[in-house]
């Protein structure tokens, strides 16, 4: 009895199954915090999908609920990381995302506005349309690396301000909308062929900012209720189990392997993404 009346009074209105949420939500949170600690975020894609179905499909309370706890896990992670992050590709990324948050930011509001007299299955093909895109740029990706890689042609990619732009500004657009620009930002230091704590470190720093800087679209769009951050509270333990399992994983896969467990859950999510993301368009 004492459990569930702790469950019912620390999960946000509108879900129906504590302990669904309490499971599905703690669940996503550690993979989240394991991504986010050792694997550059990628794999924190499924972190998504896990969240919403805690949620009861209701992506916009997920998306509310998560940003807090995203930034509760940066925290954790920079101190984690400190210091060993390349500066200059966050400097090449952050006037992108910045432009790519603020564009999020006004779509985002687009959305909440029209979904008021929109049908919860027109609501599903724009996010199946955002979806499919991710999907398909991250299956390219690992595609064209493997071509690339065949052929004896990795050379290290030294990216400049045009590619700092468009990448930042494609990551700062999906992570406003769905916390899910990992495979964006992957690719980008991927193709650096950065060492694997430096990458890690980058991606931290690249996020610990971002994520932040959200705060305002999401403050100002209402998406950050008390039932969400009581919800927040709840699952903070996770995001701490998620980072330390990412840390303990990160210095136990070496160099190479590191290299091919990303491309693989690169290809693995991006083709899940794409292949549901298809289905959905197409039903």
């Amino acid at each position: 009895m004492v459990t569930s009346a702790l469950a019912f009074s620390f999960v946000p209105a509108g879900v129906n199954d504590p302990v669904q949420f309490l499971l599905l939500g703690s669940l996503s949170l550690i993979v989240m915090g394991a991504a986010k600690s050792g694997f550059a975020g990628a794999a924190g894609l499924l972190s998504v999908p896990l969240m919403i179905y805690a949620c009861g499909n209701d992506s916009t309370l997920a998306a509310g609920i998560m940003l807090p706890l995203l930034i509760a896990c940066d925290y954790v992670t920079i101190v984690i990381w400190w210091g060993r992050w390349d500066v200059r590709n966050v400097l090449v990324l952050l006037p992108g995302m910045l432009a790519g948050i603020a564009l999020g930011g006004v779509t985002l509001w687009f959305f909440l506005h029209l979904s008021k007299g929109q049908s919860g299955a027109e609501r599903a093909v724009t996010n199946a349309a955002l979806s499919l895109t991710i999907g398909l740029l991250a299956v390219g990706f690992v595609l064209l690396t493997a071509v690339r890689s065949l052929r004896g042609g990795l050379q290290p990619f030294r990216p400049i301000f045009w590619h700092g732009l468009v990448a930042g500004s494609a990551a700062g657009f999906t992570s406003t909308l769905t916390h899910s620009a990992g495979p964006i930002t992957t690719m980008f230091f991927l193709a650096q062929r950065m060492p694997k704590g430096r990458l890690a470190a980058t991606a931290v720093l690249y996020y610990w900012i971002g994520n932040q800087v959200k705060l305002i679209p999401y403050a100002l769009l209402g998406l950050l209720t008390g039932g969400s951050l009581s919800a927040d509270l709840t699952l903070l333990p996770a995001v701490i189990a998620g980072a330390g399992l990412g840390v303990f994983l990160h210095h136990r896969v070496n160099e190479k392997w590191f290299r091919i467990v990303m491309h693989v859950l690169l290809a693995v999510i991006g083709g899940h993404l794409a292949i549901t993301s298809a289905a959905k368009l197409w039903l």
